[in-house]
């Protein structure tokens, strides 16, 4: 069952000026990237981490896609403009679904995307309805995350994908290093291997796993400086304490990988027959 009292603080903070005035970091992409390069930017590096999910999940032109926790409609956009891919993209933020839809409109692959308030612990849609499901880098909001992969496996057909990407913990942490990793998020942090034996558990069979924490901290210190450079934009719009508090909380993210422990990967999977 959902922990409505999180989830829904979880929201409010998703409807918040703060999460509207970090669109000017994040642009549409609210995601960490994949790096090839020096010359990288991070959107294009989201951009890619996105793709990848994609080819690793084998999801392509005609898939009816799932997405849960859609921010603000990239992913969506992508799957749909760039793939070809039918697309329920879902969030618990109205505010995010309200702006994903602005932004879709007269894009690329718009007809087939449609927008809808849902839960990922309790999907509002019947068994078997959908070729595929992903969340991209939000069930480290969730505290219930065997039940939301639980739902992955009862809308999703047989033999259809689990795609997602999260942030994780690698090793185990102490003393100072353990205590940061609390501070930053209420829900804690799975391993990839925690994520691929919960896909197991929901009814998947684990197809590929990749570990991308390799790339967090540059997508983290880009967002930060970004962050620093537009202060004065993002106050504006969510107010000094607001802007400050989330500066601060960006350092904690970039002092959480440099203990080695704050990692991001990807888990993907085809739901068992019979």
């Amino acid at each position: 069952m959902a922990d409505k009292d999180f989830q829904n603080a979880i929201a409010a903070r998703y409807d918040a000026p703060m999460y509207r005035a970090m669109l000017e970091v994040w642009s549409d992409q609210i995601h960490p990237g994949l790096f090839e390069n020096d010359d990288d930017t991070l959107y294009d590096a989201s951009v890619r981490a996105t793709r990848r999910l994609a080819e690793l999940a084998a999801i392509d032109a005609g898939s009816n896609v799932l997405e849960t926790a859609c921010g603000v409609g990239g992913t969506a956009r992508f799957l749909a403009g760039d793939l070809g891919c039918t697309v329920t993209a879902t969030n618990i933020s109205r505010g995010q679904l309200e702006t994903a839809s602005d932004l879709t409109e007269g894009k690329p692959g718009a007809d087939r995307i449609g927008y809808e308030f849902a839960n990922f612990e309790e999907l509002p849609f019947s068994d078997e309805s959908f070729d595929a499901y992903w969340c991209q880098d939000a069930l480290l909001y969730s505290i219930a995350r065997d039940s939301a992969l639980a739902e992955a496996a009862r809308v999703v057909k047989p033999g259809g994908a689990a795609a997602i990407s999260d942030l994780t913990i690698v090793g185990t942490p102490q003393g100072e290093a353990a205590e940061l990793m609390e501070r930053i998020t209420k829900a804690g942090f799975w391993s990839l291997d925690q994520y691929a034996a919960a896909f197991e558990t929901a009814g998947f069979e684990v197809t590929a796993t990749e570990d991308w924490s390799h790339h967090l901290l540059r997508s983290f210190r880009l967002i930060l400086h970004d962050m620093i450079d537009k202060r004065d934009t993002l106050a504006a719009i969510a107010g000094d304490e607001e802007t400050d508090t989330t500066i601060a909380r960006y350092h904690q993210w970039c002092a959480g990988c440099e203990t080695g422990h704050l990692g991001w990967g990807a888990v993907v999977g085809r739901k068992k027959k019979g």
